[in-house]
């Protein structure tokens, strides 16, 4: 058998290889930037407003890992909702206002 075709079948091989574990997210994209020395923060279910500014994600090679982002949003909206929800109990609790 030629080599031409041995050395084409293995780098077949070898990038179907690659394609298959990039689409089971086998890679592990995080990397911290040079100096940053910062622990990676997310918001805990009991966050107040102050701990936004606290929140630090892990920069990846095209940005931040998305699975940490989604977290914290997730957390974020559950939070406001409960948030928006409590208003409404409390101001049906109000008592009419006068015409």
């Amino acid at each position: 058998m030629p080599m031409w075709i041995v050395l084409g079948v293995c780098a077949a091989v070898f990038f179907m290889a690659v394609a298959v574990a990039g689409a089971f997210n086998l890679f592990n994209g995080g990397m911290p930037a040079a100096g940053d020395e910062r622990p990676r923060r997310l918001l805990a279910s009991d966050f107040t407003a102050g701990d936004l500014e606290a929140v630090a994600f892990s920069p990846a090679i095209r940005g931040y890992r998305m699975d940490e982002v989604d977290a914290v949003y997730s957390e974020m909206a559950h939070r406001i909702r409960l948030q928006e929800d409590r208003i409404a109990v409390l101001e049906s609790r109000l008592p009419a206002p006068e015409a």
